[in-house]
């Protein structure tokens, strides 16, 4: 019996290991998108928060080596509904563990750029519950190449 292509490549990927997939961005670049859609008028706040606090971190981690790039865009026109985001920033982590929380080294010295950089734990907090407090809705999408 002659089975169809697509039907042999379905089969082989179910029996595949799922570490397959997901050992793949532990071992080189990994690129993540980090949308924000903000409550109406609540912008101001977002942004001024965002770029004080987790935009520096972020470009620390870029002049320490973990992120090769950090790019913060706003839409040129309006979206509607639950398609709409107001800010994505995109992230290039140098190591794909580091992109998805399992870097140790990299969660290290975030911690430590954090304490040295917003040494006022409390007042670091509390900005950033201001602008999480204007954020409506968040989510990351962790991209990779088209085959």
């Amino acid at each position: 019996m002659r089975f169809p292509p697509a039907l042999i490549l379905l089969a082989s990927l179910a029996t595949a290991p799922a570490t397959a997939q997901t050992a793949a961005p532990a071992d080189g670049p990994l690129k993540v998108e980090n949308y924000y859609r903000v409550k109406w008028g609540g912008m101001g706040q977002f942004l001024t928060t965002y770029h004080k606090q987790h935009e520096a971190l972020l470009r620390e981690m870029m002049r320490q080596g973990y992120i090769s790039e950090v790019t913060v865009e706003m839409p040129f026109t309006h979206m509607g509904g639950s398609t709409r985001w107001d800010v994505r920033t995109t992230i290039v982590y140098t190591h794909g563990a580091d992109g998805v929380g399992a870097g140790e080294a990299y969660k290290a010295a975030m911690s430590a750029a954090k304490a040295r950089m917003f040494p006022d734990k409390a007042a670091f907090d509390a900005e950033e519950a201001k602008r999480m407090a204007v954020t409506e809705d968040h989510w990351d999408v962790v991209l990779e190449p088209a085959p």
